[in-house]
C-alpha cells in the first residue's frame, strides 16, 4: 500500500521544512518537494498542516495491578486512545510485586499486548528485588528485545527496592548496556510520615503531598 502525504510542514527536532511524504507498507521511502504520485497511491492533502514523526510515550500504565487495585484500560482502549493523540509507540510498566516471578510477569504483560495493540508497544520490566533466579530472568527478559528496567525507591513492602538490590540491578544493566528508570522517594522517611500524618487523623487526599515532600 502507498500513500503520499502532499504539502504539509515536516517538523523533526533539528529541522522543519514543507515538503511531501512518500510512504510504502508502513515505511517512509521518500521526502522530497512537488514529489510525483505514484500508481495507485493514496494521497493525503496536508496543506496547512503539520506532520510530525510517531509520539513516544515512554511511561504508561495499561495493566496496573496496584494495592487491590486495576487500571480500567485494555490494550484495545489505551493503544487507540494513543494513536488518536499522535502517539505511535508507547512503553508500558511492566510491575510485578515482590515475590512474584519476574519472566512470568513479563509474559503476562506482554501477553495482554500482543495482537491487540494498535501502536507499537514495549516495558519498562520492573525489579522489585534482585537475587540469583531474579537475575538469570531479567537476562533472558533483555534478550527478548526489553531495554531498560523500573526501580522504585517507594512503596516500602511493595516494590520498594533495598540497597543492596538497588546496587546489583545497576551494577547488572550496566553490564547489559540497558537503561534504568528510576522513581526516586526515600521509603523510610515517606512511611515515618505516613505513620505520623496517621495518627493526627490527617487521611484526606490533601495529605499525600505532606507524606512525600520534596525533601524526601
Amino acid at each position: 500500500m502507498k500513500r503520499l502525504i502532499k504539502n504539509g510542514e515536516i517538523i523533526n527536532a533539528d529541522s522543519r521544512q514543507k515538503a511531501d511524504v512518500l510512504i510504502e507498507d508502513g515505511i517512509i521511502k521518500e521526502i522530497g518537494v512537488k514529489l510525483s504520485v505514484p500508481e495507485g497511491a493514496e494521497v493525503i492533502d496536508a496543506r496547512g498542516k503539520y506532520i510530525f514523526p510517531g509520539f513516544i510515550d515512554p511511561h504508561v500504565h495499561i495493566h496496573l495491578p496496584f494495592m487491590g487495585t486495576y487500571a480500567k484500560d485494555t490494550y484495545e482502549t489505551a493503544s487507540k486512545a494513543a494513536v488518536v493523540g499522535g502517539t505511535t509507540t508507547l512503553i508500558e510498566m511492566c510491575c510485578p510485586a515482590l515475590g512474584e516471578g519476574l519472566l512470568e510477569s513479563y509474559e503476562l504483560w506482554k501477553g495482554k499486548a500482543e495482537g491487540k495493540s494498535a501502536c507499537d508497544f514495549t516495558f519498562h520490566m520492573g525489579v522489585p528485588g534482585l537475587d540469583s533466579q531474579a537475575e538469570s530472568e531479567l537476562r533472558e527478559i533483555v534478550a527478548d528485545g526489553i531495554a531498560s528496567f523500573k526501580i522504585f525507591l517507594a512503596y516500602k513492602g511493595a516494590f520498594g527496592l533495598t540497597d543492596e538490590s538497588l546496587f546489583h540491578t545497576m551494577r547488572l544493566a550496566k553490564e547489559l548496556g540497558i537503561i534504568v528508570t528510576a522513581h526516586c522517594e526515600n521509603a523510610d522517611l515517606v512511611a515515618q510520615l505516613q505513620q505520623k500524618l496517621l495518627a493526627e487523623g490527617k487521611t484526606g487526599p490533601k495529605w499525600h503531598y505532606h507524606s512525600r515532600p520534596p525533601l524526601v
